[in-house]
């Protein structure tokens, strides 16, 4: 399984047990509020460590289309010379 969609489900994790604390005041009253604030902390942690690791890789297709580019100028300049 890929870093990114381990980070994913960590995220909907948080989020999913981040509204059930929510519930969980509003019903029960029961969890603090650090905890909520918490656990949506986290969620949004997850999200943007995912968020991170999609733009590297875009970051990484970018720089490789530029290099075929390069080679595609150079192979056209050989072909002018002669």
């Amino acid at each position: 399984m890929k870093r990114k969609n381990i980070f994913n489900i960590l995220f909907w994790i948080a989020l999913i047990v981040g509204i059930i604390l929510i519930l969980w005041i509003i019903f029960g009253n029961s969890p603090t509020e650090l905890s909520v604030v918490v656990t949506f902390m986290l969620a949004l942690l997850f999200k943007i460590w995912s968020i991170s690791d999609e733009t590297k890789e875009f970051k990484h297709e970018v720089k490789m289309s530029f290099v075929r580019v390069r080679q595609d100028f150079n192979e056209l300049k050989k072909l002018e010379i002669k």
